[in-house]
């Protein structure tokens, strides 16, 4: 952490070189890193093939886009003019439309194993546009984008390598030559929707018998092809006790995972019109093990939990178009896959930034917004 840190500062100075710059940009930094820290502070990060990583949503350490984060930081401290596109620390990029489940909190029920309207080539127009902005974050989600393997490592290889790239995926298609190829193509990591330690409930929730065994096949070939692993539950009301987290955890960390991301379900998509979102008692609990497995010694050889309820009710929520975008199946944007807001076309240069700034007015669906 403090080789990280020393790298940036020195990136700092070399660019904006006055101290008055300086000290504004360091009191930013640390405004932005306090926001996503709590009491005690991460005490872990993940190394994997030569890189150190403190998040699955946040740029490995060395590489040269690691500084992108804080020349946007440093740029908004100075008030220099940075377009609303170019803010945005990730962009989520729903790749297809195709899926093999039909999972119970699927938040794209509705365009599911419909007619994909955009093309490959689409596609490299849309990841040119937004590596332009540079961004240096971009997730692959879907459907699921194992799907469409082949476009997806034809994507990477027109990719700029001046971006992390993720997929989002329920292990569908992850064999240990696919693995390979997109590692070679310029994957970083893969985040897996697995939703139970227990296979059998795993599978029911997903809806498919073999659901569960794809995402430890998923996990074996990830690591053994260098990819940085996420495990990503949904964790509902049934889920959410203190034993099921920490045997979840313990599974994590027996097939390799370097993170745990627990994701809240969201009312759209096979969830609408549900009574789905977590009450105070589950939230408590999520909260107390969120702490607890990042703070407490006895946890330091698992993986590092992330859960994001915890800073959007804390602070507000990134996405809104404030650090954080959705551009779904067809090309259009909006806050996030939950909030469906669908505003104007990504390549749409006349409205585009008009349209993630009224994603910012208008806010989170769910928690406040960071602005």
């Amino acid at each position: 952490m403090f080789r990280m840190w020393m790298s940036v500062s020195i990136f700092v100075i070399r660019k904006y070189k006055t101290p008055i710059k300086f000290i504004k940009i360091v009191r930013r930094v640390k405004e932005l890193k306090n926001r996503y820290n709590f009491e005690n502070g991460y005490k872990k990060v993940a190394y994997v093939d030569g890189r150190t990583f403190i998040s699955p949503n946040n740029n490995g350490w060395p590489a040269k886009h690691f500084n992108r984060l804080i020349d946007i930081e440093a740029r908004t401290a100075l008030n220099d003019n940075v377009s609303n596109l170019e803010q945005l620390n990730i962009v989520l990029i729903a790749l297809t439309k195709k899926c093999p489940l039909n999972c119970e909190h699927c938040y794209e029920a509705e365009e599911l194993n419909k007619r994909d309207t955009l093309t490959l080539e689409d596609h490299k127009k849309i990841l040119k546009k937004v590596q332009d902005a540079g961004i240096p974050m971009i997730q692959y989600g879907g459907g699921d984008p194992m799907a469409k393997v082949n476009e997806l490592v034809e994507l990477l290889e027109f990719a700029q390598k001046t971006s992390d790239f993720w997929i989002s995926t329920s292990g569908f298609n992850f064999t240990s030559e696919n693995a390979l190829r997109l590692k070679t193509a310029g994957l970083t990591g893969i985040s897996i929707s697995l939703d139970h330690h227990d296979p059998d409930k795993h599978n029911k929730f997903r809806r498919n018998d073999k659901a569960f065994q794809w995402a430890i096949d998923a996990a074996k070939n990830a690591r053994e092809a260098g990819l940085v692993i996420n495990l990503s539950p949904c964790i509902t009301k049934e889920f959410i006790t203190k034993e099921n987290l920490q045997r979840y955890l313990e599974f994590a960390g027996e097939i390799g995972a370097s993170f745990v991301q627990m994701i809240e379900p969201r009312a759209v998509g096979n969830y609408a019109m549900q009574n789905v979102h977590l009450q105070n008692e589950h939230i408590e609990i999520a909260e107390r093990f969120f702490l607890d497995a990042n703070e407490d010694p006895k946890y330091r050889h698992l993986p590092i939990v992330l859960y994001p309820g915890y800073h959007q009710r804390k602070t507000g929520c990134p996405g809104a178009g404030a650090k954080y975008l959705y551009i779904d199946t067809d090309g259009y944007m909006s806050s996030c896959p939950f909030c469906r807001n669908k505003k104007t076309h990504i390549l749409d240069e006349d409205e585009r930034e008009s349209s993630i700034h009224e994603m910012r007015n208008e806010g989170c669906g769910a928690f406040e917004n960071l602005n």
